[in-house]
Parts: C-alpha cells; sequence; structure tokens
C-alpha cells in the first residue's frame, strides 16, 4: 500500500499557500522596472507545473505535463487567430496575458483533479 510522504503533502497545499502568501506580503514586488507587471498566478504556475508533472507520474505512472502544455499551446492558437480576425487592433501583451491567464486556469483545475485523483488512489489503496 502506498502512503502519504511528506513531498506529497507539500505538493496538495503549496499552491494555496503561495497565492495566500504572495498575495498578502509579496504583492508590491510584482512589478519589473515599471515595464512588466506580473500578476499573482504568474508566480503560481511554476509551482503547478511542477506539481502537476510530480504528481501525475506518481498516479499514472507517466506524466501529464506534455499534454497540458500540448493543450495550452492549442488555446494559444486558437486565442491568436481570433485576435488576428477581429478587427479590433492586435496586441501581441494581450494576447500573452490571456494565454497565462488561460493556462492558469485550466492547470489549476488540472493539478487539484490530479490531487483528488491521487488522493483517492491512497485511500482505496
Amino acid at each position: 500500500m502506498n502512503n502519504f510522504d511528506i513531498l506529497e503533502i507539500f505538493l496538495y497545499v503549496f499552491p494555496i499557500l503561495q497565492i495566500i502568501i504572495v498575495h498578502l506580503f509579496f504583492r508590491s514586488y510584482l512589478m519589473y522596472r515599471n515595464k512588466f507587471k506580473f500578476s499573482v498566478t504568474d508566480t503560481v504556475l511554476p509551482i503547478l507545473l511542477v506539481g502537476i508533472h510530480i504528481l501525475s507520474g506518481r498516479w499514472l505512472a507517466f506524466s501529464l505535463l506534455p499534454h497540458y502544455l500540448f493543450g495550452i499551446f492549442l488555446i494559444g492558437l486558437g486565442i491568436t487567430l481570433y485576435f488576428e480576425k477581429s478587427p479590433k487592433q492586435f496586441m501581441a501583451g494581450k494576447v500573452f496575458s490571456i494565454i497565462m491567464k488561460m493556462g492558469f486556469v485550466i492547470g489549476f483545475a488540472l493539478y487539484y483533479v490530479i490531487v483528488i485523483a491521487r488522493i483517492l488512489q491512497l485511500i482505496r489503496g
């Protein structure tokens, strides 16, 4: 029977703790030279990617990270084509921002689906 280990428990709660801590204490540091403004979700996305890779590897014996990245690339192509065909002016920064937000939302949902599935796998044996 598989048991919970410290790394898994850390990976289950760390993204939410990081969102709370960055939002409360480090929000003022998310600006780079008054040119780039990062959001809290931009700081959490790398942790989600690592978590998706590790936890899906433990759950399924292969990583879902390439499938996630392929899906985000397809969504990015779709968003780019939408903005290219729209009559509004095309701004690359806005497109990149939308792709990053979509990547976070899908990644966050996938991450916690994997977490719930892994917990159920460990409970059922």
